[in-house]
């Protein structure tokens, strides 16, 4: 007996191994078993069983083991083909998201997985497998009941939906109460959030409602947590559940899906970029709902154009929530011209006084206050003032970002880091001069201004730290921290019920970004910084300092109108992007630029040959060189013709030759 088997690499072919005797009985379509390849062990799936190998037996390695695990059902083998077929890559690629590296230690029983890390993630964070649930099902407006209704209806009929709520307005009452009703029916139920962060926000309110159908799967909980939860779902004879995760979720090998929700299903967090499949969470969502056939829920304060398109075409249902949950009024929002401020001598460091009065307000009324820097550091680079020398990364060659607190230089693509220069090591002269700020800095600058209040910081330097992480926002959810500094991931979907003012700071940096989508992001960061704030009956402010004033961005964060009557879109239609096109990025790197642009050229060749005709490139990205090696980049534009599949087939095909580590293939990218 022998059988062909998946392994997660880059193999694009299945593997032929043999079946011992004492495992021939146990072995079927499915099952997951432990081979060997070039003397390392990995956890394979069984494509196919046969009794004839296609080449020479004596060359056949044998199984070495069977791994005690449900086999893979037919449904996640056609999830995972599709995932490999549509951001092209191998099976096995995609099965290295479905089969967790730890697979090989779940024949353990789970109580001694359990005493092994009690119960608790890395982050610190208590997974109570005896917690119950005691809380009432959150009682719904008058709106969110008209708006779950609608959704029922469409459900009914097979369609997806879009809800649509301004922040505030309650999408997770909704959630919740629908969640609820799959899991009366015996169903299962994917609730998929963006970060890390929010999970554990949203976790704390689920866990009220559902207790111990509660599942909890991201990256930063402990392997044999992950294996519990991998080990429940994999079982078809367990109670419903509810799995509350980040995209990687998405690959479970689920039974008795009911409903998929996709919460914040904007946020760019949802694209794998870092090796294959470079997928895209919420569009892989459809392609599971679709497999298992149930309805999938796209929730947002900011769709993105991708779901308004797709709302335009009819593939998604619109439900509108235009009102808040707790009644309260939209956020008054105020964009202050820092160029002219500066003129009339009304700023001070980094804030303007109009900012200034409005937190002193906030501090004596013992309200809360969120101040948003779109990079984190304490410098953006040092500079000498003699000679002008400037540190660099000596992988990526641009300037290093300066972290006081721990007096080094970092490189915010590669990792690189080394400690400060005291001196310039070009000139000898001292001191090197600071360039720019972020929110380390900004932080500084607020306890000094405001010696009285309690300033935290949020960024990933804080955050690499799970259970500081959990400390920050429990207390400022609280109310004991008066100003919270952050980046980027203070603006999704947390809920602050004393805060009632929000700042962004230098406001044109997230506007000052080569891609097409940079307006629409920096127009949805905007707006979901806008609705942190006000969410009671305190009505809310945001202060918006920049630069630019008149850009596109804020003048349509001031006038906001329809989402289907965004004018983006009719730029994107114009120009010819995405939702309008598809676009693929192929990337060549190489320790050598002459090797890099020869391949890509290569490439460019045989993308012609596979029928693509708007090709960019290849050309050197902003940021040349990265981690050491050069990189060379192209862009293949196309319609959303049936063609795109064939064409992308053909050119995958004519890519074999080319090593993964070489040429990178990034379908749908979310930066271009």
């Amino acid at each position: 007996m022998y059988v062909d088997v998946i392994i997660p690499l880059k193999f694009r072919d299945s593997v032929t191994y043999s079946v011992p005797p004492e495992m021939e009985s146990r072995i079927v379509r499915g099952s997951i078993v432990k081979v060997t390849v070039v003397g390392r062990t990995y956890s394979a799936v069984v494509l196919a069983v046969k009794e004839t190998p296609d080449f020479d037996p004596g060359k056949i390695k044998p199984v070495k083991e069977l791994v005690n695990l449900p086999p893979v059902t037919q449904a996640n083998m056609d999830f995972l083909r599709q995932v490999a077929s549509y951001y092209m890559c191998s099976l096995g690629e995609a099965f290295r998201f479905a089969a967790p590296s730890t697979v090989k230690t779940l024949k353990r029983s789970k109580t001694a997985a359990t005493s092994e890390d009690n119960g608790k993630d890395e982050s610190g964070t208590q997974d109570d497998p005896e917690n119950k649930a005691d809380a009432q099902l959150p009682v719904l407006s008058d709106e969110q009941n008209e708006a779950a209704g609608k959704i029922r209806e469409y459900f009914r009929s097979g369609e997806n939906v879009l809800l649509h709520g301004v922040t505030g307005s309650g999408k997770t009452e909704i959630y919740i109460t629908l969640a609820a009703e799959y899991l009366k029916k015996g169903l299962n139920v994917l609730y998929l959030v963006p970060e890390i962060a929010l999970s554990r926000q949203i976790q704390s309110r689920l866990a009220l409602y559902f207790g111990d159908k509660l599942l909890v799967y991201h990256s930063k909980q402990t392997a044999a947590h992950k294996r519990q939860v991998y080990e429940q779902v994999a079982s078809d004879t367990s109670a419903s559940y509810i799995v509350l995760g980040l995209r990687s979720a998405l690959f479970l090998p689920y039974h008795r899906l009911g409903l998929i929700i996709v919460d914040e299903e904007h946020d760019t967090s949802y694209k794998q970029t870092d090796q294959a499949p470079r997928y895209h969470g919420r569009d892989t969502a459809l392609m599971l709902g679709r497999i298992h056939k149930c309805p999938v829920m796209l929730g947002s304060a900011t769709p993105s154009l991708e779901s308004i398109y797709n709302v335009n075409t009819g593939k998604l249902r619109p439900v509108i929530l235009s009102h808040r949950y707790y009644g309260g009024s939209d956020c008054f929002v105020t964009v202050v011209d820092m160029p002219r401020e500066r003129r009339k001598r009304a700023v001070r460091g980094s804030f303007s006084l109009t900012l200034t009065k409005a937190i002193e307000e906030r501090l004596e009324r013992k309200e809360q206050v969120l101040v948003f820097r779109s990079r984190r550091a304490y410098a953006s680079a040092l500079e000498c003032p003699e000679c002008g020398y400037m540190p660099r990364c000596p992988h990526c060659n641009i300037p290093m970002s300066y972290h006081k607190f721990n007096d080094r230089l970092s490189c915010h693509y590669c990792g690189y880091s080394e400690p400060a220069p005291q001196i310039c090591p070009q000139c000898g002269k001292e001191p090197l001069a600071l360039l720019g700020d972020g929110t380390e800095r900004v932080e500084e600058e607020l306890r000094e201004m405001f010696p009285q209040a309690i300033v935290e910081r949020f960024d990933a330097d804080v955050t690499k730290s799970g259970k500081e992480e959990a400390r920050i926002l429990r207390q400022f959810s609280n109310g004991e921290i008066d100003i919270l500094v952050g980046t980027q991931m203070i603006s999704k979907g947390f809920d602050f019920k004393n805060l009632t003012l929000t700042a962004v700071l230098k406001a044109e940096a997230v506007t000052q970004v080569f891609d097409f989508r940079a307006d629409e992001k920096a127009l949805q960061l905007l707006r979901q910084l806008m609705g942190r704030a006000g969410r009671r009956a305190t009505p809310g402010e945001m202060i918006v300092q920049t630069n630019n004033a008149g850009h596109p961005v804020f003048r349509m964060l001031l006038q906001p109108g329809k989402a289907d009557d965004n004018p983006m879109l009719d730029e994107r239609r114009e120009y010819r992007y995405p939702p309008f096109s598809r676009i693929l990025r192929l990337s060549v790197k190489s320790p050598d630029r002459d090797t890099a642009v020869r391949t890509a050229y290569e490439v460019r060749r045989k993308a012609l040959d596979a029928g693509f005709k708007d090709i960019c490139g290849p050309t050197a990205p902003p940021m040349e060189r990265s981690a050491g090696e050069f990189v060379q980049q192209l862009l293949l534009k196309t319609d959303r013709s049936r063609n795109w599949e064939p064409a992308k087939a053909r050119l995958y095909r004519m890519l074999r030759n080319i090593p993964a580590s070489v040429l990178t293939i990034d379908v749908d990218p979310v930066n271009v």
